[in-house]
């Protein structure tokens, strides 16, 4: 068996690693542009420029100072052609709107380890912000100037408290003076005249429940909150007379908190939205004839963040980590979606990472039950695939958490033509949903997939946690919490006349007897019994702030939130057996073979005959075994494994270990179309290896910084030659790649392909036909015009495809002669007289001027005959002489 090595002689190939997506595009609300044709998203510490009808990102708006986020931007009331940002640290950036040119960069006086947390224009000279540090216990607002950067005022007097992710300001008119009014999560609306700092206000809430979020009207003395119990609160009138001079009106239709509200730029209407992923727009205005009027967009793929309006469109921040834009008619007119918005079930249960070498792109976890197809080409969400086909469930009030259909696994086979899901829900109450769905590859269609088979309860109610599929997608494994694994296949039947093709269920393996964890379960028990968790009436959340653990602060910062995951990923009632609990599974390259981790035991079944053929074991893979892959081509005799803490490969020839190495790996990943492997550890390294030797082929080490994320699943994508690409997915969201670097050196250069012929061979057919028909000229010209052709019809010929280059036998000596660089010998005299000599053979030397044969010859009037004897006696001697063919510059031409 032929091993491919890497030697060190080769030249050592250059890899970047960078983040191709998984920006997060929510953290702040989105601005239009002045001219209503464009939306502006933060997105870190750059703005980016999205078309609202495409949702194309038409340029990026950048600081010339190097900041680590920014917090707000904004186009000021009075003009349209400046915009203005400001930076966590006080950095003010002023852009010019038509060429995104950076105009001014002001640094505020804002203390050290003080943060800027929100960012208000007051014109184009003056600013309102607040900032805090990390433990304080009080926010600082104050006001500054834009352009020289000096603190104009800062207010002390007012004691406002500092919770995290739940400060929110909005700066209105009233009485003719500007004023802030703010809001921090309490039921305490702070309103802070920012003409007269002596003058301000303090509104509570109705039934003293928590404010989420505030609006204020542009031109009008009206605010509009949000609160926990889902109403929404207008206030007008004069701000400082609370209780004589302030009118209320209440509009409630949200059952759940809401965390967003915006008035429109006339301040006829008002837009809310929260945990129900349904936007609400109320009639507020002077429209008599539509007072309380509402209109809906329904069933929206996320929870809403942020809500901002322009004269013609609304932008609403979802927690998927995408925008929705809408018309005034509230129709959806374009989404601009990134990878990410992971709900805390798809997290706490896992999520897929599988790259489709036939799409050229990544499938992997998106919204609640569905997949999204990523393409690593444009680097943009292709699809958005609906598993599940199910409607999101709304939370309750006594439970906060949505617990949707998720998928948690998948597996895609290895000529792309087949995908295998499983779709998992438990909410501790009713019975589990557990579900196997097989998806058919299609090309022309809507969608990539189409729906084959899709069996309910495939492991009885038990979690899928692992799947594999072979390379032509003729078997399937799964494997369950149930501790059992079952092999599927695919079978071709014949109803009414046509093929189709399903899957079954040969039969379920296990190692013990597979069955004393699924009695155990205590969710199952339960709902035999009809016994139900007891139920809260009220709910603490509504009313009062409750610190670290606040389920209220949680829920709006839900996408990147982990502390909710204890509870789901818990399982409760499950008895816990790590002795036998499975973990991954694969099938080898040729089909034959299955292994299976049950516990610290690695097994191996025969796929035909369902039967354990050996079992592996070793006290390094204890307690428990989590990765295992199969080599491929040349590596197909060796079987990687995985566990917590350390790495093996076994030979499946000896049935031994061949080399085992202490490392902490997160994920496994083997390319199949080499004998290449990949892993990530906890320490955020990547090891690129074969498993012939323990020596990486390639490693990376400590690409990122492990406090802000791990890295939980890599794959390999499609590469050239022996180049790497690597995919990693940390923090659920963020995809990172790792390719070879670009050069000059090894670029083909461009070529237009409006001015080139079919092959090389037709180019030079095309020659000699142009040259019949062309007027007839002297010697001398006419042999200059035949050399320029031939070495023209030779270049072209050289630089054609190996595969459009006719047979060798079918070329003329005297072109394989000009080839091999031959020279001609023979004295000037003998040329002369065998310009008369005619050779009906293709073998004889290259004469342009005999070449001239057929009806657009030129006349000639001397006779001639042919001498078969001459040319016969004159070729052999040649042969003799001289070979047909110069080997060494024949080599050094074709690269043999």
């Amino acid at each position: 068996m032929g091993v491919k090595t890497y030697s060190d002689s080769n030249v050592a190939t250059k890899y970047n690693f960078q983040r191709k997506a998984g920006r997060s595009l929510i953290e702040r609300p989105a601005v239009f542009s002045p001219d209503g044709e464009s939306v502006l998203v933060i997105v870190e510490n750059v703005v980016r420029v999205y078309n609202i009808q495409t949702g194309d990102c038409a340029r990026i708006l950048e600081t010339e100072s190097s900041v680590n986020e920014l917090v707000a931007i904004q186009f000021p009331d009075n003009e349209n052609y400046n915009l203005y940002g400001c930076s966590d640290k006080g950095w003010v950036t002023t852009w010019t709107w038509e060429n995104g040119a950076v105009l001014r960069e002001t640094k505020l006086p804002i203390q050290l380890g003080m943060k800027v947390l929100t960012f208000n224009l007051l014109d184009s000279n003056e600013c309102f912000v607040t900032t805090a540090k990390p433990d304080s216990k009080y926010i600082v607002y104050g006001l500054y100037s834009i352009k020289t950067g000096e603190k104009i005022f800062e207010f002390w007097d007012t004691k406002i408290l500092y919770i995290e992710n739940m400060i929110n300001v909005a700066v209105g008119w009233c009485n003719g003076d500007r004023f802030a009014a703010i809001t921090n999560g309490t039921p305490k609306l702070s309103i802070q005249n920012l003409n007269q700092p002596h003058v301000k206000q303090f509104i509570i809430n109705s039934n003293k429940i928590r404010i989420m979020s505030v609006a204020a009207h542009k031109k009008e003395n009206t605010v509009a909150i949000t609160d926990a119990l889902g109403r929404t609160t207008v206030f007008r009138g004069n701000f400082y007379q609370y209780g004589t001079n302030l009118a209320r009106e209440v509009l409630h239709w949200h059952f759940l908190p809401s965390i967003a509200v915006c008035f429109s730029m006339q301040g006829s209407y008002l837009y809310t939205g929260g945990m129900e992923k349904v936007l609400v727009k109320w009639t507020v205005g002077n429209l008599a004839n539509k007072a309380g009027e509402k209109m809906f967009i329904p069933r929206l793929p996320g929870m809403i963040r942020h809500i901002a309006t322009s004269n013609s469109y609304i932008a609403a921040t979802l927690t998927n980590n995408s925008i929705v834009i809408a018309n005034a008619q509230m129709r959806v007119v374009s989404t601009i979606l990134e990878c990410g918005g992971l709900s805390p079930a798809a997290r706490a249960l896992g999520f897929p990472l599988v790259h489709h070498a036939r799409l050229g792109g990544l499938l992997l976890g998106g919204r609640s039950g569905h997949l999204q197809l990523y393409s690593t080409t444009t680097d943009k969400v292709l699809y958005n695939i609906d598993i599940t086909g199910l409607n999101n469930i709304p939370p309750l009030r006594h439970n906060l958490v949505p617990l949707d259909t998720e998928v948690t696994c998948a597996a895609v086979s290895g000529n792309g033509s087949w995908l295998a899901t499983s779709e998992y829900r438990n909410d501790g109450v009713t019975y589990p949903e557990e579900r196997l769905k097989f998806w058919a590859f299609q090309v022309k269609n809507a969608t990539p997939f189409k729906l084959n088979t899709c069996v309910n309860l495939s492991h009885g109610g038990c979690r899928v946690v692992s799947i594999a599929l072979s390379t032509k997608g003729e078997t399937c494994v799964t494997a369950g919490v149930d501790q059992k694994f079952r092999i599927w296949k695919r079978d071709n039947t014949t109803q009414q006349h046509r093929k189709k093709e399903s899957w079954s269920c040969l039969t379920a393996c296990y190692y013990s007897s597979g069955i004393g964890q699924f009695l155990a379960h205590g969710v199952m028990n339960h709902f035999k019994n009809g016994e139900l968790p007891p139920r809260d009436k009220e709910h603490p959340y509504v009313f009062e702030y409750e610190g670290k653990n606040d389920i209220i602060k949680k829920m709006v910062n839900i996408h990147k939130e982990n502390s909710l995951l204890d509870e789901i990923s818990a399982n409760p009632g499950i008895k816990k057996d790590v002795e036998n609990d499975m973990g991954g599974v694969a099938i080898s390259q040729d089909g034959s073979l299955i292994a299976a981790w049950f516990g610290s035991k690695l097994t191996l079944w025969d796929t035909h005959l369902c039967n354990l053929r050996t079992t592996l074991s070793h006290p390094a893979l204890r307690p428990k075994g989590v990765h295992v892959k199969f080599g491929n081509k040349d590596a197909a005799h060796y079987l990687v494994c995985a566990t917590e803490k350390c790495v093996a490969v076994w030979s499946l020839l000896s049935l031994t270990i061949k080399w085992l190495v202490s490392i902490s790996a997160t994920s496994l990943a083997a390319d199949p179309l080499s004998n290449k492997m990949a892993l990530t550890t906890t320490n955020n390294d990547v090891y690129v290896f074969t498993p012939h030797s323990p020596t990486p082929i390639l490693t990376q080490k400590r690409l990122l910084d492990p406090a802000t994320g791990v890295f939980k699943q890599c794959a390999f994508g499609s590469c050239s030659g022996d180049d790497i690409r690597l995919h990693v997915v940390r923090n659920d969201s963020e995809i990172y790649s790792l390719e070879p670097e670009q050069s000059s050196e090894g670029r083909l250069e461009v070529l237009s392909r409006r001015n080139l012929p079919i092959s090389g061979f037709s180019a030079l057919l095309a020659e000699q036909r142009l040259s019949e028909v062309r007027p007839a000229a002297s010697a001398d010209v006419s042999a200059l015009h035949t050399d320029a052709l031939a070495h023209s019809a030779m270049s072209q010929l050289l630089s054609a495809a190996p595969h459009m280059i006719p047979p060798v036998s079918l070329l003329c000596t005297s072109f394989l002669h000009h080839i091999a660089g031959h020279e001609d010998t023979e004295p000037a005299a003998a040329e002369d007289n065998d310009i008369m000599e005619v050779d009906l053979s293709s073998d004889d030397e290259d004469q342009p001027t005999t070449k001239l044969n057929g009806p657009y010859a030129p006349k000639t009037t001397q006779l001639w005959a042919p001498n078969y004897e001459k040319v016969k006696e004159k070729r052999l001697q040649k042969i003799v002489k001289e070979p047909l063919l110069n080997l060494h510059e024949t080599t050094d031409i074709f690269g043999v």
